[in-house]
């Protein structure tokens, strides 16, 4: 039995909205095989360019560094 008997019998016991969630499906690969593939070659002046600009010199602050600053954030805030 090829491929697409078994499916075709697999298909007459399923309900009707199961088949349209199948048809669906089925509908979807054939046009992804349709559209060509696209090649990732990134244009110049994009945004690649500027990889690595925000970076800062100093290592990122530690957890209680980052804890510390959001208390003193908060008491000011509201005091």
């Amino acid at each position: 039995m090829t491929a697409a008997e078994k499916l075709y019998q697999l298909i007459q016991t399923l309900p009707e909205e199961q088949i349209n969630e199948v048809l669906h499906f089925a509908e979807f690969l054939y046009q992804k095989q349709l559209i060509p593939p696209q090649t990732h070659a990134i244009p110049p002046g994009t945004l690649t360019g500027l990889r690595g600009i925000a970076k800062h010199p100093e290592p990122a602050p530690t957890d209680q560094e980052l804890q510390a600053d959001y208390t003193d954030y908060l008491t000011q805030k509201y005091q």
